[in-house]
C-alpha cells in the first residue's frame, strides 16, 4: 500500500507538468494590447513574425521577421507559469479602472485554447513580468 501512494505522489505532479508543456508546445501566438484614450500599443507575436502597431487602425503597424532564437526564449519564458491559470491571474493594481493607467490584455493561443488575462500596462501579474518584459523589448527593438 506505501508503494501505492509513494507512486501517486510521483506521478501526479509530472502529470500537470505534461500538460501545461503539451500546451506551451502547441503554442500558436501571443498577443497583448494596451489602450487607454491617449494611447495604444498591439504587439502580435508568432514563431515567424512580430507585428507591432502604435496607433489604432493598423496604418503604422510595423512588421519583422523573428528569429529562432527569440520564439524560443518565448516559449522558455512561458514555463514560469501555468497557462491554463492565466484568467485566474489576479491583477495587481486597478488603476485601470480609473483611467490612470492603460489597460492591457494578453492572449495566449494554443492549437486548442485561447488564455487571456487583463492587468494594467506596466503592473502585469507577477508570474508573467519576465514574459511582459521580453515582449516589450522585442517591440521597442523593431523601430
Amino acid at each position: 500500500m506505501k508503494v501505492y501512494i509513494v507512486l501517486l505522489i510521483l506521478v501526479l505532479p509530472t502529470m500537470g507538468c505534461a500538460q501545461r508543456t503539451a500546451d506551451i508546445s502547441q503554442l500558436k501566438s501571443i498577443n497583448y494590447t494596451a489602450s487607454t484614450r491617449g494611447f495604444y500599443l498591439k504587439i502580435e507575436i508568432n514563431e515567424e513574425n512580430i507585428l507591432v502597431e502604435r496607433n489604432r487602425g493598423g496604418d503604422t503597424s510595423i512588421s519583422k521577421q523573428l528569429s529562432d532564437e527569440k520564439w524560443q526564449h518565448l516559449v522558455a519564458l512561458m514555463s514560469d507559469f501555468d497557462v491554463r491559470k492565466l484568467d485566474k491571474m489576479a491583477s495587481p493594481s486597478k488603476k485601470s479602472q480609473v483611467d490612470a493607467a492603460a489597460i492591457a490584455n494578453l492572449e495566449i493561443e494554443t492549437e486548442n485554447h485561447l488564455y487571456s488575462c487583463s492587468f494594467d500596462h506596466g503592473n502585469p501579474p507577477e508570474p508573467l513580468k519576465r514574459l511582459m518584459e521580453y515582449m516589450l523589448t522585442l517591440s521597442e527593438s523593431i523601430e
